[in-house]
């Protein structure tokens, strides 16, 4: 699995050594991104020597594995020494070039056909005075190829990448920007301008250090960012209850792991290699409920028959071993969260393995989510996104294992590329 601790930063202030998903340094309490580019110090001027603030989002049309952007939306935020204001916000439509026909729902094969040329989009563009903003770096570099494509020059150079440098963990895209600043959503609206206007009401403070090249890796990102070579999709299902099972509240909430899956998917041969799968004995309340029968198709017959949820552990360590570069994938956060709140009850250790993951809800691409919601898709939404069926029985583990791992391999077939910035934790010790 994933040696974690092989990716520990050391503050270049005070030398102190922290963990990976440490941003701030726990000695002197400096951010992590200030050591992004460290290449680039020359480079280095403070907010004041910036007019304004650009803000760039794209969507793409694509059809197998071609893309071409298809909406450019661009935002400018003027900045004063103590105040800022946005001066123009403006919705460019791109005429196509690669991909005639439009596959997106909210565009119409007219509003491109009539759009303007994409270096229209970036007129009255200087980078060296406009302090510009991408949701991340990699959108930055996938709009930069496409320039590249067709032997133009990306008019970018530097770019902020605000996910590296937005003051919550976990966050990887304006979804969920939006939801820890508590703006409402809007399908109109320019959401990840409004990321950036509102942590400048909050006193929030850009700065040149956060600039990141595009000409050039960042140093600290290039050596840890390495990828993956396995996945290890996992879904459990366990104990559930509705309020007519007459069980007290505390019970209720306390749920039991009965089906431990896991799918482990080979990256670079695209496939997958074996699968893992015991249903658990639950021992707190050892009688499932009908509705947990119902909504998982696991029977008594089958937990009665199962083994400890200790012993699945440890069963899953000796699976899991000679699997190098792997990590562990789940939708949603619930999984190793159950699992983290079931060790503490029984008091059972278990592998660190178990308590990094990423959590595919929270990375799956923007362009294939619902325009009109701000909501984290869920596995059968995903699938729907994806053109792919449910197989299977939706609640069972080791069905539902099976088609996250398809909608895996979907991302990965277009280009997607699953990474260690995108790592959840549900232990910090």
């Amino acid at each position: 699995m994933i040696q974690i601790e092989n990716h520990n930063w050391q503050c270049a202030i005070c030398n102190q050594n922290n963990r990976y998903w440490q941003n701030k340094c726990q000695s002197c309490k400096c951010f992590k991104w200030k050591f992004h580019d460290i290449l680039y110090q020359s480079n280095q001027r403070m907010l004041d020597d910036f007019d304004t603030i650009e803000i760039f989002d794209v969507q793409y049309n694509t059809l197998e594995e071609a893309y071409e952007p298809i909406e450019i939306l661009r935002c400018k935020i003027q900045l004063d020494e103590n105040s800022h204001k946005v001066i123009g916000s403006k919705q460019y439509y791109i005429k196509p070039r690669l991909i005639p026909l439009v596959y997106i729902n909210d565009i119409t094969q007219e509003q491109a056909d009539n759009g303007v040329e994409l270096l229209d989009a970036f007129q009255i563009l200087n980078d060296d005075r406009n302090l510009v903003i991408f949701e991340t770096r990699e959108a930055a570099l996938k709009l930069k190829a496409y320039f590249e494509l067709f032997k133009k020059q990306f008019p970018i150079r530097r770019i902020v990448d605000l996910t590296s440098v937005f003051p919550f963990p976990n966050i990887f895209n304006s979804f969920g920007m939006m939801k820890s600043l508590k703006i409402d959503y809007d399908p109109d609206c320019f959401g990840l301008a409004d990321c950036v206007d509102s942590l400048l009401d909050k006193g929030y403070k850009f700065k040149s250090m956060m600039l990141q090249t595009l000409e050039n890796p960042i140093p600290e990102e290039e050596s840890r960012l390495t990828g993956f070579d396995y996945l290890i999709v996992i879904d459990y299902e366990a104990t559930c209850f509705q309020d007519e099972d007459n069980l007290p509240q505390k019970k209720r909430r306390a749920q039991e792991i009965i089906e431990f899956p896991a799918v482990v998917y080979d990256i670079n041969n695209l496939k997958v290699v074996k699968e893992f799968h015991h249903y658990i004995k639950p021992v707190e309340v050892p009688i499932l409920s009908e509705f947990c029968t119902d909504l998982t198709g696991i029977s008594q017959e089958q937990v009665d028959n199962g083994i400890s949820i200790q012993q699945a552990c440890e069963l899953f360590e000796i699976f899991s071993q000679g699997l190098h570069r792997c990590i562990v994938l789940t939708c949603g956060d619930y999984d190793m969260n159950v699992l983290k709140k079931e060790a503490t009850r029984k008091k059972f250790e278990y592998s660190n393995n178990l308590k990094y993951y990423i959590n595919i809800k929270k990375v799956f691409p923007k362009e294939l989510r619902d325009p009109n919601s701000n909501r984290d898709p869920g596995m059968v939404e995903m699938l729907q996104n994806c053109n792919l069926a449910l197989l299977g029985k939706h609640h069972s583990g080791i069905d539902d294992a099976r088609n996250i791992t398809r909608i895996c391999e979907f991302l990965i077939k277009r280009g997607f590329v699953f990474n260690e910035r995108m790592i959840s934790y549900t232990y910090k010790n």
